[in-house]
């Protein structure tokens, strides 16, 4: 529920700086020069910014969502790709049968 208003209330103040950078492109006033980039550069860091701010809600509360990312080590990877194609995977590499007698090895 939290990042659920989180969001709302992200998608808000997007909008609303947005409009504002807008109104503020066509409507001529005194020190336009000083805020219109300021207005500018926070159409691209605003939504980053929430976006990280998002981001920390879940990791702090352990729960995943749209902004979450996940690393997968290359044995998951590996092993994903072999469910991919149907083989058996549940097995570990090192209690495999090996079809070599011991006079082999």
């Amino acid at each position: 529920m939290l990042k659920r208003i989180f969001a709302i209330i992200a998608i808000v103040l997007i909008l609303g700086w947005i409009i504002v950078t807008a109104v503020c492109a066509f409507v001529p006033f005194p020190g336009k020069e000083a805020v219109f980039p300021i207005l500018v550069a926070g159409c691209i860091f605003l939504p980053l910014l929430l976006w990280l701010a998002l981001w920390m809600i879940s990791f702090l509360t352990g729960k995943k969502n749209i902004a979450s990312f996940e690393t997968k080590t290359n044995d998951e990877l590996f092993n994903e790709a072999l469910k991919a194609q149907g083989v058996n995977t549940d097995t570990p590499a090192d209690e495999t049968d090996d079809s070599r007698s011991e006079g082999d090895k």
